[in-house]
């Protein structure tokens, strides 16, 4: 399967928030791509399947348990399954491609 730019439709999520989901096996996993623009922020929350994310670009503050940091274009993050994370600052406008397996 290959996703060109032109066939991924750009969806609105709330103020603030756009994404973008590739053409992928859908049965075994989630592919997403989320762009979020200053002032954005997300409450604490768990997901029952595990995330990785890759910073497509940009520059955010997020918390993973208790631990803060910073991450920007060409970083990575992993969130194991059931693990409270949240945005706590947007600095740039952040794009971010994040995986969920199994499919969430």
């Amino acid at each position: 399967m290959i996703s060109l730019n032109k066939d991924m439709i750009v969806f609105q999520g709330r103020q603030g928030v756009s994404g973008r989901k590739p053409q992928h096996d859908a049965a075994s996993m989630a592919v997403e791509e989320w762009t979020f623009e200053p002032g954005v922020l997300f409450d604490g929350h768990a997901h029952k399947e595990s995330q990785i994310a890759y910073v497509i670009k940009g520059r955010m503050k997020l918390k993973q348990d208790e631990k803060e940091i910073e991450v920007e274009t060409g970083c990575y993050y992993y969130t194991p399954a059931n693990t409270v994370h949240q945005i706590i600052e947007i600095i740039e406008p952040t794009t971010l491609l994040i995986v969920s397996t199994p499919k969430q």
